[in-house]
């Protein structure tokens, strides 16, 4: 919560810093206009994320039967275009990778390895997940061939199966 509140004062501050520097390398005018640009932008995304969205998966409904929205991709262009709205480049830099769906899925596969490795990492490499067969694991590993497996019924058919006997 700390790095939280203090993120949240220093980033303006960075921010502040930023736009000088960059008004002093391109220029006030471009700089100007560049915030306004991506205010526009950011505007435009959180206006039109969700109704195009929702567009598209009534397209695909009528097309192919089954319509799906990609929640996350609205919510990802949603926060986008909140942090475009936003003046300073952090900004929107990270509302960038919000936006382009190439950007978020190697933003997203990059933290998702660190937190991945952050977790074995504080296990010391031993295992206790699902397929861990040691003695702390409690995962089941089947040997054989896919076709030997047989799928179990599920305990409400069966308990639906036990009632219809007992009437």
């Amino acid at each position: 919560m700390r790095k939280l509140s203090g993120l949240i004062f220093l980033l303006p501050l960075l921010e502040l810093v930023l736009l000088i520097a960059m008004g002093a390398a391109v220029g006030f005018l471009a700089t100007v206009l560049w915030i306004l640009a991506t205010g526009v932008w950011g505007a435009w995304l959180m206006r039109t994320a969700g109704p195009n969205a929702m567009a598209r998966a009534q397209r695909d409904m009528a097309r192919t039967g089954r319509g799906e929205v990609d929640g996350l991709g609205v919510a990802a262009n949603f926060l986008g275009g909140l942090m475009l709205l936003l003046p300073g480049p952090i900004t929107d830099l990270f509302g960038l990778v919000l936006v382009t769906p190439f950007l978020r899925r190697l933003a997203f596969g990059a933290w998702l390895a660190g937190r991945l490795q952050q977790v074995v990492v504080e296990r010391g490499g031993k295992g206790g997940g699902p397929f861990d067969t040691g003695p702390r694991g409690g995962g089941n590993v089947y040997e054989g061939e896919a076709e030997d497996v047989t799928p179990r019924e599920s305990r409400d058919q069966d308990r639906i199966g036990r009632d219809d006997r007992r009437r």
